[in-house]
């Protein structure tokens, strides 16, 4: 009886970490991570950056729950190297989540403006080629409140070239 009661348990545990490695639904977060923004794009793929701040955050892309892309490796230095740009004023706030990879520069926006919402990724490559993935359907999280364990980008135009 003992054993099998321990047996129970046991599967109990490997069928709940089994499923703790699933993706959100819409996301490429995994718990016990945070989705501090996830949505599918214009080209069917996922844009999500997930962690468990204030240390932990990692940009994902992909398609499914196939990551093409993360960034950085390494989960635990993700506030040291992404950046953090936010502008407001009245009806309108851009906030926007950047860092640089291989070749690109990489921008994770989301803008809201007269109460309509877009966002996504924009990229530039080293040769100045721009392009700019965006958001379908509904977007998970929020940016802004990454603010207050990201660096802040003084390069960013949003910034104005202040940082605090």
């Amino acid at each position: 009886m003992r054993n099998t009661v321990s047996l129970v348990l046991l599967l109990s545990l490997v069928s709940s970490c089994a499923y703790s490695v699933q993706p959100a639904t819409g996301s490429l977060c995994h718990a016990p991570e945070t989705t501090y923004f996830s949505c599918r794009t214009t080209r069917h793929t996922t844009v999500s950056l997930c962690g468990t701040l204030p240390s932990n955050l990692q940009y994902r892309y992909g398609k499914g729950a196939q990551v093409e892309l993360q960034f950085p490796d390494d989960p635990a230095t993700g506030a040291r190297q992404l950046g953090y740009a936010h502008y407001s004023r009245f009806q309108v706030e851009r906030t926007e989540v950047t860092f640089s990879h291989v070749d690109a520069d990489y921008a994770v926006f989301d803008y809201t403006e007269n109460d309509r919402r877009s966002a996504g990724v924009h990229v530039t490559t080293a040769d100045g080629k721009e392009s700019e993935v965006r958001c379908t359907g509904p977007v998970q999280g929020q940016l802004a409140p990454l603010g207050k364990s990201l660096r802040c980008d003084s390069d960013n135009a949003l910034n104005g070239g202040q940082c605090p």
